[in-house]
């Protein structure tokens, strides 16, 4: 068991399709976003490595979104739980190097300096499940200053609680509390041991530690007289002998392995529970900031509404690119939008002339995507959105590192990109292309996109593609492609609208 502030239940990650999602942050400058609202690289990378694994099930999205919305509300509940969790997790690395430290002279020749050697193991084991345990406190204390909402923090708070009160849990630390003081000379020990028919030593427990000067004062005066009679009467003297002693140390040094081997997988097991919180929490400081990077520039946000797979749809009024902002645009400036994808359509194809908003409106979209499914807001009024199984971009080769004037060597890169695309799709996909095939005749681009729009029915995927290429609009008038065009005049200057063909 491992607690998570990510997910709620578990989800498969698909390898195949995150080198496409990485590419799709790219082409859609989301890496451009974050590096604009958080100045951490560390956290950045960790915020785009969890955008670049979008989640697939309902309940995980609004499990972030909840957790998201507490973190917003209380911005000093996120920095004393990643100050928490950090020192948390720097435990192992600490208790490593403890173990590390203590040495083993003699151990391989002495069951005496092995002995010392296995007490000094246990010593820092016993050291760790206290310092562990002693979390669960610390961690409900914190959470309990706040008002909590969210599935995921609440759960952690519950748990603690049901550790704090944990008889079995105290037992043990109060059975660790016992090591952690002195050294193995200072402690008197009681153990039990079975044998075989043989008489050899089978297993050995410790029943009983207790530091001396607390064992003189258990045996009491009378043991103390007693004693002192013993001696008074001159108690004939034995000679215990080299042999005795090393079973004595050897019976010794079994029980308290028994013993550093219990604590060490105890505390294993607890400390793997709340592990990696503290990276988990840097999403969070970056969706946090990332929300007031939206406040600050009164842009209007809002949580989506998540849809099943199959639905298929996309739908947002007020939709605008937030890498506007980033660009220089004041919000005042940033015209929005409105989509409208439904299941029964297999696509939204967009024309228009150049700097007239196709871009833009494609950017928008692919951002809104990605983000609805990390459990973030998107920049629109309001939003309903089918979770996608993978995005996937193609953005025109002319704006990549390519020879200037290679047409051919650019096209060829694009079929390539578009060919592993159609390789890698999956149903209920996302494909989104920017002006491919650009480079050829429109004549010719226009042919062999038709073809390759003409499979996504097929694969069960959508796309929308912004492109000059006029002709494939007559070419896809009579399908269930959604055809829109970018205005530029007046009011109607980068708005997306329906086109009607003559």
């Amino acid at each position: 068991m491992r607690f998570s502030l990510l997910y709620k239940t578990p989800e498969d990650t698909d390898t195949s399709v995150m080198g496409d999602m990485r590419e799709a942050i790219y082409n859609l400058s989301v890496d451009r976003l974050t590096a604009e609202i958080s100045d951490n690289e560390h956290k950045s990378e960790v915020f785009l490595k969890i955008l670049s694994n979008p989640l697939h099930k309902a309940e995980n999205i609004a499990y972030r979104q909840q957790i998201v919305e507490n973190f917003y509300r209380q911005p000093q509940l996120l920095v004393e739980l990643q100050r928490l969790f950090r020192r948390y997790d720097s435990i192992r690395g600490d208790w490593s190097e403890m173990r590390s430290n203590v040495h083993p002279y003699g151990a391989s020749v002495s069951y005496k300096a092995l002995m010392e050697y296995t007490f000094d193991l246990t010593k820092v084991s016993a050291k760790f499940v206290k310092m562990i345990s002693e979390y669960f406190k610390s961690c409900f204390e914190t959470l309990d200053k706040y008002e909590l909402t969210s599935e995921g923090l609440l759960g952690i708070k519950q748990y603690c609680v049901e550790m704090i009160n944990n008889d079995a849990l105290n037992e043990i630390v109060d059975i660790a509390s016992q090591f952690v003081l002195y050294d193995v000379n200072q402690y008197e020990y009681t153990l039990s041991a079975t044998f075989d028919d043989t008489l050899r030593v089978c297993a050995c427990d410790l029943t009983r530690i207790v530091e001396q000067k607390q064992a003189a004062k258990e045996r009491g005066l009378w043991s103390q007289l007693k004693n002192f009679k013993n001696r008074t009467e001159r108690a004939p003297e034995y000679d215990l002998g080299d042999t005795l002693i090393d079973d004595t140390n050897f019976m010794l040094n079994e029980a308290l392995y028994r013993i550093y081997t219990i604590l060490t997988e105890i505390a294993e097991h607890i400390y793997g529970l709340f592990y990696g919180l503290s990276n988990e929490l840097n999403f969070y400081e970056v969706a946090v900031d990332y929300i007031r990077y939206l406040r600050e520039k009164k842009v209007v946000y809002c949580v989506p509404h998540i849809r099943p797979h199959s639905d298929e749809v996309f739908n947002a009024d007020g939709l605008f690119d937030f890498m506007l902002l980033v660009e220089g645009k004041n919000r005042d400036e940033i015209i929005t939008n409105s989509v409208r994808l439904s299941g029964e359509q297999t696509g939204i194809l967009i024309r228009g002339n150049n700097s007239t908003g196709k871009t833009v409106y494609l950017r928008s979209i692919g951002v809104a995507q990605i983000m609805a499914q990390a459990g973030l807001p998107v920049c629109a009024r309001r939003a309903s959105i089918s979770m996608r199984s993978a995005i996937f971009t193609q953005f025109s080769s002319a704006e990549k590192d390519f020879v200037v004037g290679d047409t051919a060597g650019r096209f060829e890169g694009e079929v390539q990109e578009v060919s592993h695309i159609l390789d890698s799709i999956q149903p209920h996909s996302l494909v989104l292309f920017n002006e491919t095939f650009q480079t050829t005749s429109y004549a010719e681009g226009s042919e062999g996109m038709f073809e390759i729009l003409k499979v996504f029915p097929k694969l069960s995927a959508k796309f929308i593609f912004v492109t000059r290429m006029t002709r494939l609009f007559q070419m896809c008038y009579h399908t269930n492609i959604k055809l829109m065009e970018s205005g530029e005049n007046g009011e109607e200057h980068y708005k997306i609208r329906p086109v009607q063909i003559d």
